[in-house]
This record gives structure tokens, sequence and C-alpha cells, in this order.
């Protein structure tokens, strides 16, 4: 996988100063936006601060980038993102002791967004409310949280009217306090896959209308020169809307494109969307959305078997999960035919969460995928992501709550 960016800081039009700070290393897939916070007191300094720290941290620490560019395993992955995450954490400390040393602390921060991209494999840290969108297949997202009082208290509460002063309160931020948690992420790369790091002071002035940076940025890559060209009209465009708008804040940008000259690379990537808009449909995941989704899909894993296969019982060790994508698989115990599954359908939903080996083998009928969750990793889901693994869990319930309520029905008919 390659990668294409480009970058823009603007004043604004009311701003005395440019608060932003950005870092774009394209060559090792590096990228970062932080909004200052402080106006006199020093935001400016604190979000190049927390940027140059990201820089030294990152390159200072790139054998775990090459070990796991050597072999991207979910070991090696982990560690990638535990070392993104700790030089978050640095940013923190050294914005936050040089509030102290100028004797404001509290008052001198800055927000930090961070995007690695390494081949086929995306990583997000991140606190505030600065953003990172992706665009996919004409579909844009927000992968990033706004970790603002307003959001914090809708995520909680569901919608509530707010008094617009209260919309800029951040709850996380780097150097305000000395220890923050960042927010982490880790997805699927695909080729043809955009993403956009930007400050408050784009959305905002966009009116939080975000359908212009879908249309001005979306669409197929051709080549590098042209892409480089559609880069700089999107920035035109974005721009523009935001100084007719007013252009009250900062505006700070950075565009990434995703693209392969690999022809087999390119077919697997529509492959895998396919198979990705399959697993939107499937119920234990109708609850989540897009940036959840891909939480859980960055935990598990796509397997195909083939006609004839027989999946043995699993031991009370190796507990996982099965959920059809693709095909026909029947659950046998010796000759008997317990019952016959299809796509959608979850196999082994008791024995995961119980712990009980299963009493039955898998035979396929024809040739099938799966999607399969370790129990380690819907584990560390839940652990890690508790809004998520409400929603997964509760999902479960719902369907076991259906199946028994199935099987009582067949007793009572018999």
């Amino acid at each position: 996988m390659k990668f294409l960016s480009l970058s823009v800081t603007d004043k604004g039009l009311k701003r005395k100063n440019n608060e932003d700070s950005l870092l774009e290393m394209p060559e090792i897939g590096l990228f970062a936006i932080a909004d200052g916070m402080g106006g006199e007191l020093c935001g400016e300094i604190a979000s190049a601060i927390a940027v140059e720290s990201l820089r030294s941290f990152v390159t200072e620490n790139r054998a775990v980038i090459d070990a796991f560019q050597m072999n991207a395993s979910p070991e090696n992955r982990t560690q990638v993102l535990d070392m993104l995450a700790d030089s978050l954490r640095n940013a923190n400390s050294k914005v936050f002791k040089e509030a102290e040393k100028r004797g404001i602390n509290g008052k001198m921060g800055t927000t930090l967004t961070v995007l690695l991209l390494l081949d086929s494999t995306g990583f997000m840290v991140h606190t505030g409310d600065s953003r990172l969108y992706m665009i996919r297949a004409s579909e844009i997202t927000q992968l990033s949280t706004d970790h603002t009082l307003v959001n914090d208290y809708k995520h909680q509460f569901g919608d509530y009217m707010f008094d617009e002063k209260f919309n800029g309160i951040l709850t996380k931020a780097v150097g305000i306090q000395e220890y923050v948690e960042p927010e982490k992420l880790t997805f699927a790369v695909l080729p043809e896959d955009k993403y956009i790091l930007c400050s408050d002071g784009l959305y905002n002035g966009l009116a939080e209308d975000i359908s212009p940076i879908k249309e001005s940025f979306s669409g197929t890559f051709e080549d590098a020169v042209k892409e480089k060209e559609r880069m700089k009209e999107a920035m035109r465009t974005l721009t523009g809307i935001v100084y007719e708008n007013g252009a009250p804040d900062n505006i700070s940008m950075i565009l990434v494109s995703a693209f392969s000259t690999d022809e087999e690379e390119v077919t697997e990537t529509r492959e895998f969307v396919k198979k990705f808009d399959k697993i939107r449909d499937i119920a234990l995941f109708k609850e989540l959305d897009y940036r959840e989704l891909l939480t859980v899909m960055a935990q598990v894993e796509i397997r195909t078997y083939n006609r004839y296969d027989v999946i043995s019982k699993m031991s009370e060790s190796d507990r996982e999960l099965f959920i059809i994508l693709d095909g026909k698989v029947s659950a046998l115990k010796g000759a008997k035919l317990l019952k016959t599954f299809r796509s959608g359908d979850h196999i082994g939903d008791v024995a995961f969460l119980s712990g009980e080996i299963p009493s039955y083998n898998l035979f396929l009928d024809k040739t099938s995928s799966f999607l399969v969750i370790k129990k380690p990793a819907f584990d560390k889901i839940v652990a890690e992501e508790p809004i998520i693994g409400v929603k997964l869990l509760t999902q479960l319930a719902t369907v076991l709550a259906k199946q028994t309520n199935l099987a009582a029905g067949l007793i009572k008919e018999q």
C-alpha cells in the first residue's frame, strides 16, 4: 500500500495567531494534527511541543514499526498501538511540565490526533476534539470521538439541547492534567481509502455539514499526479466554504489518499468490502456504528472451510464464536443431525459464553466462510470498549432468548 498526503493550515479571519500544528511524514505513514488551547497562554507552543514530541518518540521507537512490517502478527500490532499511545502520553507529560514551568498549570494544552498507516493496517490515538475522518466507498465516517462535555453527556444520556457556550469545553486534552489516557483504534486500510485529519476550525466552519468533505475528496484513484490535483482542489473547496462562513477559527487539515498498483490487492479489497457489508447486516452487529464495527473487526478473523470439511469440537481453552458469512453448515452429534445453519447464523453461543465443551461437530455442506471471534479477543473488546461490549452482549442475549423460546415452543408442541 502507498500513501499520498497534502496539508494546509490557515489563521482564518478572526484569530490573531495560528495555534494549530501539523505533522506530515508520508515516508513512514505518520500524520498528526494538534489544536493548541490557551490563546495568549501559549496554545501555539503547546501544539508545537506535542507534535515535535510525537515525531521524536515515534522516530526513536521505529524498531516497533519495523517489527510489525516484517510480521503483522496480533502481538506486533498491539505493540505498535501501545507505542503510539505512549507517544501521546509522553507529549502530554512534556506539555504539562512546560505549563508548570510557566506557572499556568491547567491553562495550557492542545488536542492531538495521530494517524499511523502501515501497509494495510491503520492505527489511531487521539485526545480532544480534532477529528479523523475516513472516506470508503463513498461513505464518510468519523473515526475519532469528540472528547467534549456536550458529546460525553449525549453519549451517556442521549440528545439534549445545550447552550453553545458549552460546545468547546474539552474533557480530555494533552497537557491540561498530569496524565491522560488516549482513545485508541486499529482498523484495516484499503486501496482508495481517504483520510482527513482536521481541527475544529474546519468542521465548525462547515457548520457541521461534513458532506462537502466527502463530495470534494471521494472518487476512484487514477494516478498520483491526478490524485494530488484532486487533493489540492478539495482543500481549496473546503477552505473556501469556511471563509464564506466567516472563518472564525484556525483552519487546518491533512488529506491522505491510500492506493495500490497491485491488481490482486485491489481485487481483494473489493471482496473485503462485500464481506464487510454482509457483516454489517448480521444481527449481532446491527447496533454498532461504523467506527465500532471497525474496532470489532480489528479483533476477529475471517476463515474459509471447504465442502465436506469437519470442524471438531473445541476445548474449553479454545472458545470461538462462529458467524456464517456465506455457506451452509450442519451440526452433527454422531450421525444425528441437530441443526442446519446458514448465512448470518451464530454457532456456539452458549459454549462461547459458558466455557462448556460443545458435544457436536460441524459438517460443511458447501464451501463456507466464517467470521470467528476468539473469547480472549471478545473479552478485550468488552474491557477496553465497554459500550461496544454492552451492545454485543445485549445482542447475544437476544439471540439466545429467541433460541430458548423457539426450543420451548417445540417442546410444548411435542
